[in-house]
């Protein structure tokens, strides 16, 4: 029998600048987030370890996240390209198809990420 000549198609580049750097860059409305936060939860079983659990939650709450500088008020989480399943990407699009919530390259990131606050 023939081989089957498998074609891979080429990376986007959102996808090759995760390869790349290894991170799942987000940005999400204040809005979304707690639907972002419980999703994470309930999908990985949070909290873990019971009544003496030391890991609560699977994301950090809106409060410790950066905000965007560009002025729309997004909420900035960086998660390892590891973190983040196939499944999650499913559960997200909708978030994504509103408009509420999207992935970004690293550039981007970076462009409305806050500069550090130098102390005196």
């Amino acid at each position: 029998m023939p081989e089957e000549e498998h074609i891979d198609e080429p990376l986007t580049e959102l996808e090759q600048d995760q390869l790349d750097s290894g991170w799942f860059f987000f940005l999400a409305t204040p809005d979304v987030y707690p639907a972002l936060y419980g999703y994470v939860d309930q999908s990985r079983g949070y909290p873990i370890g019971g009544a003496k659990a030391s890991t609560l939650h699977g994301l950090p709450p809106a409060e410790e996240l950066m905000t965007t500088t560009d002025g729309s008020g997004q909420l900035m989480l960086q998660l390892s390209h590891w973190r983040v399943t196939p499944d999650d990407l499913t559960a997200l699009q909708p978030y994504i198809d509103q408009g509420v919530l999207s992935i970004v390259t690293e550039l981007e990131w970076l462009s409305v990420k806050p500069e550090p606050i130098e102390e005196l």
